[in-house]
């Protein structure tokens, strides 16, 4: 086993352990609508959804139970609560907005229903390829 093999194990181990201590908090992306940003496989980073602003990517549970990890294109505000359009960045797969093909409200996903914000590290998210294929395994 050469060398970087063992540093690339280590590393993934590191990456599990603080994933199951609650260190930190993984999303494995599954499907294309965050092509080129995220592909099927990749493991992104996300925390507690505070300050979100347009441009931010955020992880929410669609009107159809399944966890969305999209772009903030919008803030509406119902009732003095912000409430978030999103769209995937890929404009083939995803011509429109979350809420004009039903995977939020038409007034968009409200703050109390974000589960995290994807961390951005000095303008750069931080992604992993293929280790999110072991937690899309372990889900099935």
């Amino acid at each position: 086993m050469k060398k970087s093999d063992i540093i690339l194990l280590v590393l993934i181990i590191i990456i599990y352990l603080a994933v199951f201590s609650g260190i930190i908090q993984t999303a494995s992306v599954e499907g294309v609508s965050m092509y080129p940003l995220f592909q099927n496989g990749f493991l992104t980073f996300y925390s507690s959804p505070t300050n979100i602003q347009i441009g931010n990517i955020i992880i929410y549970k669609s009107l159809y139970g399944t966890f969305v990890i999209h772009r903030v294109i919008n803030i509406n505000y119902v009732d003095g609560v912000p409430h978030y359009i999103t769209q995937g960045v890929d404009n083939i797969t995803n011509p429109y907005p979350d809420n004009r093909i039903g995977l939020e409200p038409p007034y968009g996903v409200s703050q109390y229903d974000v589960t995290g914000k994807v961390d951005e590290f000095g303008g750069f998210i931080i992604s992993i390829p293929y280790l999110g294929y072991i937690s899309i395994l372990f889900s099935l």
